[in-house]
């Protein structure tokens, strides 16, 4: 299928006329065909089509303005495909006539995956951030703030005895749809009850010593049916299946196996002896879905990071979208958003973020790189000290880098100055304090509760440790305070990226297309926030009014009801 590009049409008369008389005073999508013509052209998406082949039957500008309003509205592929053929507002911002007869909506499909396969829908959130920036809605080197939030993956959480079971049964679905024959010949009949229904109909034994044998089991058959398609010399299409490799990763991740002639034994893996979070597949259905806890929430899919524009006089605009393993930190992704901004010249000067994405690397690397004021709360420091409220911390002490010694609250220096690296590989130094003169100190108590060995400290290279000594002086100012305040807006984002555009819930499998999804959000959310912006509208500033009880009420007490409720 190739695409020929060709001139955007014109908006027929018909629907002009039509859209006119359903909507006098303009609506949603007539602004932003008014505002923002098209939007989108066919060049734009020239190099996801080959250059032969049939012309396409639905122009690509047509699809992404679609897609984009399919997520203003919440809609599936059928009900956005419906919405073309019937909605007066859609066929007037598409150049529809009336009696236009839409599309299928497996179309929409098509041009997702071709946007995932070429990384491209990017392109639909930039295009929009660029008319922004022509109409001076996008201040240069503003304030922006950025926050993450949990993303449910589009399966149902599975244990481990589930687990296992699903990627088995998984398995056998997929080499039976390749080659039932094959099937056929190899597998035993009792697999065909096991293995048939879904894991979520089992009834699984609730004693442990029958699941401990269930899982084992389980996990026999698995290898059993690697070892058949290892032994065929004529298997190497079925040994090739997306599902036979996820099998053997899932058995290498739970099950240990000895194949020593004497010592067979299978044993299923302990929780201490399993992959880390970070590496551990939770379902065979999506193999990118992890499992992370975030305080009192747990979830298994994947965290987005939102960031958006916050200067007064100027609309709120989503600028980037990042969307990774639910098992990421956020400070790694800090420096990973900021050198996105930076490609797309899109670059804050102020950057408002909570203290998970404040560490040292951060606020170093974003001035020195970028030139970014990093606004944010440190962590505060793990020391036992600081965790119980007194004592002699890390602030504690004096630091003279070039003579590398450190100085005690009681005027004792250091005697060892050791550079190295932390358990992450991160470069530290170590400092430690004269055995003998810290057994005399009379202040011991208040700063180690070692008995024996002298007080010791670990800080980071001096840029780093100054970087983080000035973000921790500086939260404490007022003016501080002040300007972090404006960071809580994100929070109102979040609130209405998952109320309305349903942010927290993946519709689709995989990383790549969740990520896509969110991009998708973020335009449809800078859509309707602009719009909003233009009409005068301010998003979530509406209170319920009072009822007709409150009116009821003696005047001074209606008036006070009524001004809580927002009426006047």
């Amino acid at each position: 299928m190739s695409l020929r590009p060709e001139p955007l049409p014109p908006i027929p008369d018909v629907t002009a006329a039509a859209m006119r008389a359903a909507f006098p005073k303009g609506n949603l999508y007539v602004d932003l065909r008014t505002e923002f013509g098209t939007l989108y052209h066919d060049q734009l998406f020239a190099d996801l089509y080959p250059p032969k082949g049939r012309p396409v039957e639905v122009a690509p500008w047509r699809l992404a303005l679609v897609i984009v309003m399919q997520y203003i509205e919440g809609l599936t592929d059928r009900q956005a495909a419906d919405a073309v053929r019937r909605c007066i507002d859609w066929k007037y911002a598409l150049s529809l006539d009336l009696h236009d007869p839409g599309f299928d909506f497996t179309l929409l499909h098509d041009f997702r995956e071709r946007l995932v396969v070429h990384e491209a829908g990017q392109r639909l959130l930039d295009t929009f951030l660029a008319a922004c920036k022509s109409h001076g809605w996008i201040k240069p080197r503003g304030t922006q703030r950025t926050d993450s939030t949990h993303v449910l993956a589009a399966l149902r959480r599975l244990y481990y005895l589930e687990c296992v079971q699903e990627a088995l049964r998984h398995a056998l679905n997929q080499l039976s749809e390749v080659n039932a024959a094959w099937v056929r010949q190899q597998v035993p009949v009792a697999w065909y009850e096991r293995y048939g229904p879904r894991a979520e109909v089992a009834r699984f034994p609730k004693e442990t010593s029958k699941r401990e044998a269930l899982a084992l089991q389980i996990g026999a058959d698995g290898y059993h049916l690697l070892e058949w398609l290892g032994a065929d010399a004529h298997a190497d299409a079925l040994r090739q299946l997306p599902a036979v490799e996820i099998l053997r990763q899932i058995w290498v991740q739970h099950y240990s196996r000895c194949t020593v002639p004497g010592l067979e034994v299978l044993r299923w893996r302990s929780a201490d002896e399993q992959p880390p979070a970070a590496l551990l597949i939770q379902s065979p259905y999506d193999v990118e879905a992890r499992y992370s806890q975030k305080r009192e929430t747990q979830w298994v899919g994947y965290k987005v990071h939102l960031s958006e524009t916050c200067d007064a006089g100027q609309p709120d605009v989503i600028t980037q979208v990042s969307t990774t393993l639910a098992t990421t930190s956020d400070f790694v992704m800090a420096p990973v958003i900021q050198d996105d901004l930076a490609a797309r010249d899109l670059l804050p000067g102020t950057h408002l973020v909570d203290s998970g994405y404040v560490v040292a690397d951060v606020l170093v690397s974003a001035q020195t790189h970028h030139q970014i004021d990093v606004v944010g709360p440190p962590l505060s420091s793990s020391s036992r000290q600081q965790r119980d409220g007194h004592g002699y911390d890390l602030h504690a002490f004096g630091i003279d880098w070039e003579a590398q010694q450190a100085q005690c609250p009681q005027g004792q220096r250091s005697v060892k100055w050791t550079p190295g690296r932390s358990q992450t590989g991160e470069s530290v130094i170590r400092i430690r304090f004269d055995r003998a003169t810290c057994r005399a100190c009379p202040t011991r108590q208040a700063c180690t509760s070692s008995p024996e060995a002298p007080r010791q400290l670990t800080v980071k290279p001096q840029v780093y440790h100054e970087a983080l000594q000035a973000a921790r002086q500086r939260q404490e100012t007022p003016e501080f305070r002040a300007q972090y305040a404006l960071r809580a807006g994100v929070e109102s984002t979040l609130s209405q990226a998952v109320r309305r555009f349903d942010l927290r819930q993946s519709r689709y499998i995989g990383l790549a297309r969740t990520h896509l999804q969110q991009v998708l959000t973020a335009t449809a959310m800078n859509v309707v926030r602009v719009i909003a912006w233009l009409r005068g509208q301010l998003l979530g500033d509406k209170k319920r009014p009072g009822g007709r009880f409150a009116r009821l009420a003696p005047d001074l007490l209606a008036t006070e009801a009524l001004a809580a409720a927002g009426v006047t």
